[in-house]
């Protein structure tokens, strides 16, 4: 590998391609890491990531980009990024703007790539985003030694977040579990359902709390309300976090949580990689295979139809799992 004068090297990574990609890749940077222990390793990344990836003790500096540049934003950003002059750049999006990126700082100062090859300057012959299978091939192509290992965040500590970091921040105290609706209406759970379960926790003194992206608060809302109904303990049935959470604080709270019940989504990686337990709700046409979710205490209920999974079967799941019934999983686990 080319070597910067004094014998440091600096190294560019590309990763702004999605929550569950970025968890996927974290035994990668480490690998990078641990394959240039003295180089100074930049990443570019998305803002929603940003956060996150500041916390992760692989990169010396982190800088967010918006999803989709313009090519005069482009041409200028590549300009910055030839002034640091970079020996080595990898690539672990392979999407057409990282391709773009990689176009744009070709010449004298330009990095050497590994990454998908490019068939034109505008084109990858491997369009992606592409997970970690993937990415881990890449790697080994490259000659780069990977650790093989599940993704793990156990590097987050709520201390060096501030208090925003603490589940405390958003009014949670005592025991609760994340309740993380999928993004799709035809893959998501009945309100209803996760209403019967909340009620069921409410019982034991055990908070749900709802995450996700704010188009599903009113979704959310609708949780509460069947909680409330359902419920004989009195008190709150739920605490609505959907939109008021980034990545970094997300990992934190599950971190602390006893468990999660889970639609296929994105923050559901996150959650897993955390280190919690819980059980996914899957529909039979959707392919959940994932390094975040391999070797974990996760249970998956698939069926064809979300309203087909009656939530009795959870609760019963949840209680044969040792996470409901008076059973507790040791709060702060993940990040002791």
């Amino acid at each position: 590998m080319a070597r910067m004068k004094g014998g440091a090297s600096r190294i560019l990574v590309i990763k702004r391609a999605g929550l569950r990609q970025f968890i996927e890749a974290e035994p990668v940077f480490a690998s990078i890491r641990e394959a240039h222990p003295r180089a100074t390793i930049d990443l570019v990344t998305s803002a929603s990531l940003q956060r996150l990836a500041k916390a992760a003790p692989y990169f010396d500096r982190v800088v967010a980009t918006r999803d989709t540049m313009q090519s005069e934003e482009r041409k200028q950003f590549a300009g910055q990024l030839k002034k640091i002059g970079y020996n080595l750049g990898y690539d672990l999006d392979g999407t057409k703007e990282s391709g773009d990126l990689r176009s744009s700082l070709k010449g004298f100062r330009g990095p050497q790539w590994v990454g998908p090859k490019l068939s034109s300057p505008k084109k990858l012959l491997a369009p992606g985003p592409f997970a970690g299978p993937a990415v881990r091939k890449l790697l080994r192509d490259s000659g780069l030694p990977l650790e093989e290992r599940l993704p793990s965040l156990s590097w987050l500590s709520a201390q060096e977040g501030g208090a925003n970091m603490d589940p405390s921040w958003f009014g949670i105290s005592g025991a609760f579990a994340l309740f993380i609706p999928s993004e799709n209406p035809q893959h998501r759970w009945p309100a209803e359902y996760y209403g019967t379960v909340a009620a069921s926790l409410a019982a034991e003194g055990v908070t749900p709390v709802i995450i996700g992206s704010q188009e599903l608060s009113s979704y959310a809302y609708d949780i509460m309300q069947y909680a409330v109904e359902q419920s004989r303990a009195g008190g709150r049935a739920a605490v609505d976090l959907t939109g008021k959470t980034d990545a970094a604080q997300l990992a934190v709270l599950a971190g602390h949580a006893r468990f999660f019940l889970a639609g296929p989504s994105e923050e559901l990686h996150l959650v897993a990689a955390a280190g919690t337990p819980g059980l996914v709700l899957l529909p039979a046409s959707e392919d959940l295979a994932s390094d975040a979710l391999y070797g974990r205490q996760v249970v998956k209920l698939t069926a064809t139809s979300m309203q087909n999974v009656a939530p009795e079967l959870a609760v019963r799941t949840l209680l044969n799992m040792g996470l409901m019934g008076g059973a507790s999983r040791s709060q702060g686990q993940a990040f002791a």
